[in-house]
């Protein structure tokens, strides 16, 4: 443990290495342009051109796929909204008077059979908002307005 602490403090104590921005540690050499160092500082311009190019299209892809993410699909859906029916259990049926119609599945309270349940997108989503809201209700012990439980 001793020679561990020894060779750690050793470490520690050596001066720190020379900074190699400073004009002292510049070997003379290095400071005379050659055409190999002037092609090597053009190839990496090209590089850092190629890097703001891949930056910038990779930036017109994020902005791309936020638009996707807000736009509203024919029925009128965000991505967003459909994903929350899909997370409810819901699956596009079909068109009835022109809107498209999800439904699920859903046994009855006491029963082992299943029933269908349809609706409209904005019919089910106002139902899962409501629905979240009064669980939130309960849960905070705000459901009735005396504050009796």
């Amino acid at each position: 443990m001793v020679l561990c602490m020894g060779a750690g403090s050793l470490v520690f104590a050596s001066d720190p290495p020379p900074n190699p921005t400073t004009p002292a540690a510049t070997p003379p050499a290095a400071t005379a342009a050659s055409p190999a160092a002037t092609a090597d500082a053009a190839s990496a311009a090209a590089a850092d051109k190629a890097a703001a190019d891949k930056a910038a299209a990779a930036d017109k892809a994020k902005d791309a796929a936020a638009t996707a993410k807000t736009a509203a699909s024919p029925e009128g859906l965000t991505p967003d909204q459909a994903k929350t029916l899909r997370s409810a259990g819901y699956k596009a049926e079909g068109r009835r008077g022109g809107v498209t119609v999800y439904c699920r599945y859903q046994t009855a309270i006491g029963s082992r059979f299943e029933q269908k349940s349809c609706g409209t997108p904005e019919d089910i989503l106002r139902s899962i908002t409501a629905n979240q809201e009064l669980v939130n209700q309960m849960q905070h012990g705000t459901l009735n307005s005396q504050g009796v439980h």
